[in-house]
């Protein structure tokens, strides 16, 4: 009959696979994972429920909230304005003042965050040095993940670490117990990058990308192939169209085509004394009622236009017409985006931010028109179509969508930015009460979080609750019930035995090394915050079993789980900055293992050294 201990391994294998399908979402897995130790009767009905009321878990959650306060404030944009400023156009200032700006930013906010705010604006700035984004944009991903590593609250397992020691009776890490490693960790990746991992990334300039300083809707228009579906149309006096609203006329169901604008020729006081008209262009709203003379760009398949013309009486024009720049915008979906795995039918995508999708392009394959049936993949990019405001309040959903290319001009949104000295007064008093203790950790966490709100640095206390990455903190708290039963069944116990017998002959350092390297391969393919949530326990005890301080094996499994390079799913950065830079799977092995190697290394020498056995 099977025991306990091995009904939890198989759970804990099935657990694992279901992280590795791409199918599955690994916040669901947690869930059933958890009713699976539940229903076995390996966990108590406290237990099961117990990582719900885990400081980690409202720890997690409070800093999504600060993270947020520390966005909308424009306080991260000023970092971001800062990185235009100083680079001029030097490669090597941009890549190196890049490279340190996102470090120390993902040091206290949420890595993701950090690449969403810069992602466009080192896309923006390739443009203008004739660089491809592609040399940039992993170094970005990787460097966030190492200022993850920098400070306790800089990433989710280096809070479990801290909270693990505590539990086991060792006392919790200090704020900046991370950050020697952390920063020497950093240097070697920074120079790796700059002497090996640009070279290995460095493509050539495409024709129709990256040459122009200006963004260019031509261009971009070119780039997703939409270039001979824009028609120009007019509606002459005699047209029975005139005094029709757009929406009477039912062109998408009926023509399968799209109205994006209107050209129209308006009288001022000022031309009727020079005798010219003045041409006004705006984005079509259903209730827009249609005047004679009207030219209208329309969105569509030739034949389906040609049709249109013949039967309501409107003339095609000559000539190729431009959409109006400030109407487009190259949208990129981000990795935990609520839009994937569901239509831009079912998400109704034109009603909820005013803008029409022109184009799709999955990963891997060619732009093409969007079906509003297709599903919206993980790695897709879309070209939108509608008003500048609509597509600043887009920019504002980070959770979701990251604007990759626009010309879109600053909303009102701007004015936030006078908030951006309270939130930085706000994260200064926070990290300052954390560094000396004054309270709690999660106290100051939480009380930050509350001032964020109050202040108005988060807008509204339901973009508050949006804020959080419901995701992760679902995952954390079902996954430490997951320690809690290897624990109670031995499980714990029979990995540590296994490690001592098979390197604890050699010594506590190979030890360690070990448990870097079994972290390190978990961390590639599912959660770090699942691998660090599992190792903990068994790091601690192996030090117990060694007669060794756990400190340095705790470090190891901390530091190991956040340094994940080597594929595009190890960290929603690595995710983020694929579809913009254009990679392959192989792109992230040939650059991310050598770093991986380098960074394995200086940890298995520092760690020891700072921590001592």
């Amino acid at each position: 009959m099977i025991s306990d201990m091995q009904l939890v391994f198989v759970i804990l294998i099935i657990t694992t696979i279901c992280f590795l399908v791409p199918r599955f979402r690994a916040d669901l897995v947690a869930v059933n994972a958890l009713h699976a130790l539940l229903l076995t009767g390996l966990i108590t009905v406290g237990e099961a429920f117990a990582g719900f009321s885990n400081s980690v878990v409202i720890m997690v959650a409070a800093l999504f909230i600060v993270g947020e306060g520390v966005f909308q404030s424009g306080l991260a944009q000023k970092a971001g304005d800062l990185l235009v400023k100083k680079t001029g156009n030097s490669e090597l200032k941009l890549t190196i003042f890049m490279l340190v700006l996102v470090a120390v930013l993902s040091g206290f906010i949420s890595n993701t965050g950090t690449v969403a705010i810069l992602l466009p604006i080192v896309v923006s700035l390739c443009r203008q040095m004739q660089l491809h984004p592609g040399k940039l944009l992993i170094p970005m991903a990787f460097a966030s993940s190492m200022g993850g590593a920098l400070t306790l609250i800089g990433t989710a397992p280096n809070l479990i670490a801290s909270q693990s020691l505590h539990d086991a009776g060792y006392g919790a890490l200090s704020f900046f117990a991370f950050t020697p490693i952390g920063l020497a960790m950093l240097a070697t990746g920074i120079l790796y990058l700059w002497f090996v991992g640009r070279k290995m990334l460095d493509k050539p300039i495409e024709n129709k990308t990256g040459t122009t300083e200006k963004f260019d809707a031509e261009e971009l228009v070119e780039q997703y192939g939409v270039t001979n579906q824009i028609f120009a149309v007019k509606a002459p006096p005699s047209s029975d169209l005139v005094g029709s609203t757009i929406k009477e006329l039912r062109l998408p169901s009926t023509y399968q085509i799209t109205v994006l604008e209107v050209i129209k020729k308006e009288a001022t006081a000022l031309t009727r004394i020079i005798g010219r008209l003045q041409t006004q262009r705006m984005t079509i709203e259903p209730s827009y009622v249609i005047e004679a003379d009207d030219i209208f760009l329309i969105y569509g398949e030739e034949t389906a236009v040609k049709q249109l013309v013949a039967n309501t009486g409107l003339t095609l024009q000559k000539g190729n017409q431009q959409l109006e720049e400030a109407h487009l915008a190259e949208v990129i979906l981000t990795p935990r985006s609520r839009l994937i795995n569901q239509t831009i039918q079912q998400v109704n995508f034109r009603e909820k931010y005013g803008l029409t999708v022109l184009a799709l392009k999955h990963q891997f394959s060619e732009p093409r028109r969007f079906n509003e049936d297709e599903t919206l993949l993980y790695g897709d990019s879309i070209l939108v179509h509608g008003k500048w405001k609509d597509i600043n309040l887009l920019s504002a959903e980070k959770n979701d969508t990251v604007i990759l290319k626009s010309a879109a001009g600053a909303t009102d949104l701007a004015n936030q930015t006078q908030k951006s000295m309270v939130a930085g007064i706000i994260l200064f008093v926070m990290l300052l009460a954390m560094v000396l203790e004054w309270v709690p950790a999660v106290v100051a966490i939480v009380v930050a979080a509350v001032f964020m709100v109050l202040t108005g640095c988060v807008r509204q206390t339901d973009q508050a609750y949006q804020s959080i990455n419901w995701q992760t903190v679902i995952l954390i708290a079902c996954m430490l019930p997951m320690a809690t039963a290897l624990e109670n069944t031995g499980g714990v116990t029979f990995l540590s035995e296994g490690l001592i017998q098979s390197l604890g002959g050699v010594g506590p350092i190979a030890v360690l090394a070990g448990l870097y390297a079994i972290t390190s391969l978990f961390s590639q393919f599912i959660s770090n915050t699942a691998t660090a949530v599992l190792l903990f326990p068994v790091a601690i005890l192996t030090a117990e079993q060694m007669g060794v301080s756990p400190f340095p094996m705790v470090m190891a499994v901390a530091f190991s789980s956040s340094m994940a390079f080597a594929t595009p799913v190890a960290t929603p950065p690595n995710a983020m900055v694929m579809a913009a830079g254009k990679y392959s799977f192989l792109d992230f092995v040939r650059v991310g293992i050598p770093l991986q190697i380098l960074i394995a290394i200086i940890a298995i020498l520092l760690v020891p050294l700072m921590f001592p056995f």
